[in-house]
């Protein structure tokens, strides 16, 4: 990136910033609002090929040179993972991107999901490294009924669906075909926590 683009970059993520309470702290609410709407513009100021977007130098500048303040506001200064790239799925502005190249045209998608759901989808790299799977197994999750314990749901989906992967290739699945194994899998997670729950099991 150019010294233009990266000052483009600076002012416009400090703006969005201070529509959520920069530099004062934020709550937990609106941290993530700011996390939703920065991923969009992280990809959009951020025009990056698959290749760019694997540089792990490349996001520890942003983090450590172009957005520090914004990084310590976010995350504050304990937890490494934020500001080195070590690990893509936990930096603080690299998740952004993949978020918004993974839930692109479907934002509202990813608007229904916490951090923790996105953790347990993303981290997971089987599941992770594919943004259809990605993304139909977060759809399956949000689709759920509001009494449903989704935390509980989204771990046993994720541990089911992990175990399909060592034996199906999901790249040779149709949309559709991937859409059906989410929902599959996400029904016998909840029918499975109800009967543990009434002790039929």
């Amino acid at each position: 990136m150019s010294e233009k683009r990266v000052q483009e970059l600076i002012d416009a993520v400090s703006s969005l910033a201070g529509e959520y309470g920069f530099p004062k702290q934020a709550g937990p609410d609106a941290r993530v609002a700011f996390d939703r709407d920065a991923a969009k513009m992280i990809r959009s100021k951020m025009d990056l090929s698959w290749a760019e977007a694997g540089n792990r130098d490349l996001w520890s500048f942003l983090s450590l040179v172009a957005l520090p303040h914004l990084t310590m506001w976010r995350f504050g200064k304990d937890n490494k993972e934020r500001w080195i790239a070590t690990d893509l799925t936990r930096h603080t502005w690299a998740r952004l991107w993949w978020q918004a190249v993974v839930f692109a045209g479907h934002e509202h998608i990813l608007d229904a999901l916490s951090e923790s759901d996105l953790n347990q989808l993303l981290e997971r790299r089987s599941i992770g490294g594919d943004s259809r799977l990605v993304r139909e197994a977060a759809r399956s999750i949000t689709e759920l009924a509001a009494d449903a314990p989704r935390r509980a749901v989204i771990r046993d989906v994720t541990l089911r669906l992990r175990r399909f992967l060592a034996f199906l290739d999901v790249r040779a699945l149709s949309d559709q075909q991937i859409r059906d194994l989410c929902s599959a899998l996400t029904n016998e997670t909840v029918t499975h926590l109800r009967a543990e729950r009434t002790g039929i099991i």
